[in-house]
């Protein structure tokens, strides 16, 4: 049902708030309401959310994670190419801009459960702008009617704070009430209001490992005080949770299936089928076709494909038209235990945690429990009592979630990929550190930040939570 809903969402919503390429012209019809219902709204805020972070996923972040690589004409991932404005602009506009108006209707209304998802959608917005950029227009956005038209920068840290304050409220807001329903706009849970809260608990979890290194208090506290209050605060406890987006397909394709349309030469990278062979991980045929000859082969990043010899990206995430879009899981929620157990945040067993982590990713692909238990008691994936090794597990486990494997590769240092095959800037220890402002906002806003020093487009600035040393 989700599949044709999303179709008459995008049909009403961008006929009345916002503007797309099909739609950049429209008629006032004089018979036809000129607000949309904000559930409508609420719908295309999140297909714009995982269409705008789709597009540039593979090309990007995917292979600054080590997970995908161009097979030829790739530029792009020797660092030639700079991410396309759109992919700021549009989450402003259409995301961000759409659930403001969202949050401002629904409050009005007093639907407290479609203002509480609005605001876990707009939190999800934002922290991922900051971990991709650093600094950038939070408290000043969305404000051109009261005449700011160059929004200032906020830090990092002013921002983090916020979005937790955020979640910490939106959890409040959710009950279970008939006569505020979230409606037809929900095309992650259908109005499932207990998954929103797990949703909204769960990414406050994300927000506060991520800053953990650089706000070890603050971090602390948020994860004692949810994982120790199931009750107030429940979080993801099995993968019937997880928040996806499945597109309908047609003229809405999923933005990995849209790309390959296009550029059907990009290839799984060699870092993660190495590491997953080196694993005997019987998630690799989940994630890789085989080549021509029946075997794994990644590409490193950066090189140029040898004709069939590489493998593709699995035909389900790569090739499939109504394909799923990925925003959190539960195990990520078991990672982020098993790392809060392990460094004292939380009393419990980070073993099992972990273990619990890779049986619930395991189980995404219906992966038979004999290889699971096969897997937790080899050398090298049994649990060893050591971070790195839920680091390494929760970046394998992140596949398909390349926005946030970058951000968690950059805080932890796992794994440690050096910069691209061929590159266009020499010089550089890691894979880029964020992406560059956009030249319109460079050259428009006043109020872009002198700090936020930009080397090679990729470089310079380190995100607040990125405390690495020693790396350039």
């Amino acid at each position: 049902m989700k599949k044709y809903i999303i179709i008459l969402l995008g049909i009403v919503t961008l006929a009345f708030y916002s503007c797309t390429k099909d739609f950049e012209e429209t008629n006032t019809n004089p018979n036809s309401p000129e607000v949309a219902p904000a559930t409508n709204v609420f719908g295309y805020a999140i297909q714009s959310i995982a269409q705008r972070f789709g597009e540039t996923e593979i090309f990007y972040p995917g292979a600054f994670v080590g997970y995908t690589a161009k097979g030829t004409y790739n530029l792009v991932n020797r660092y030639a190419e700079v991410a396309p404005t759109s992919h700021w602009t549009n989450l402003y506009t259409y995301a961000i801009g759409n659930l403001n108006s969202v949050i401002k209707v629904a409050e009005a209304d007093g639907n407290n459960n479609l203002k509480a998802a609005a605001m876990v959608m707009r939190v999800y917005a934002f922290q991922m702008l900051v971990d991709t950029y650093g600094p950038v227009p939070y408290s000043e956005s969305g404000k051109l009617s009261e005449g700011i038209a160059y929004p200032k920068y906020d830090t990092e840290k002013e921002i983090y704070t916020q979005l937790l304050s955020i979640l910490k409220e939106a959890n409040t807001l959710f009950n279970n009430s008939t006569t505020q329903p979230i409606g037809v706009g929900d095309l992650i849970y259908s109005g499932d209001v207990t998954k929103w809260k797990k949703f909204c608990n769960s990414m406050r979890l994300r927000l506060a490992i991520r800053i953990s290194n650089v706000d070890k208090a603050t971090a602390s506290s948020n994860i004692a005080e949810i994982l120790n209050d199931a009750t107030t605060y429940p979080v993801f406890t099995s993968n019937a949770d997880n928040a996806n987006l499945k597109f309908p397909g047609g003229s809405w394709l999923e933005p990995w299936a849209s790309a390959y349309k296009t550029v059907p030469d990009v290839k799984i990278a060699q870092p993660i089928v190495s590491t997953m062979l080196a694993f005997s991980d019987p998630r690799l045929p989940f994630y890789a076709q085989t080549n021509a000859a029946g075997n794994y082969v990644g590409l490193e990043v950066g090189a140029d494909a040898n004709g069939t010899n590489e493998s593709k990206v699995a035909v389900a995430f790569m090739e499939t038209d109504d394909g799923t879009v990925f925003f959190q899981h539960y195990s990520e929620v078991e990672f982020i235990r098993a790392e809060a157990a392990k460094r004292g945040f939380i009393t419990s067993s980070a073993q099992a945690a972990y273990e619990n982590a890779i049986k619930a990713s395991f189980d995404e692909y219906a992966i038979p429990a004999a290889d699971y238990k096969t897997y937790i008691a080899a050398t090298g994936t049994a649990w060893a009592n050591d971070l790195n090794q839920i680091y390494t597990q929760k970046w394998i486990a992140l596949f398909r979630q390349c926005w946030e494997a970058w951000a968690e590769m950059r805080r932890t240092d796992v794994p440690q990929l050096g910069p691209a095959a061929n590159p266009s800037y020499a010089g550089h220890t890691r894979t880029p550190f964020r992406l560059s402002y956009p030249i319109e906002e460079r050259n428009l806003n006043p109020n872009v930040p002198t700090t936020v020093t930009e080397t090679d487009m990729f470089w310079g600035y380190q995100v607040w939570w990125d405390t690495r040393t020693g790396i350039k």
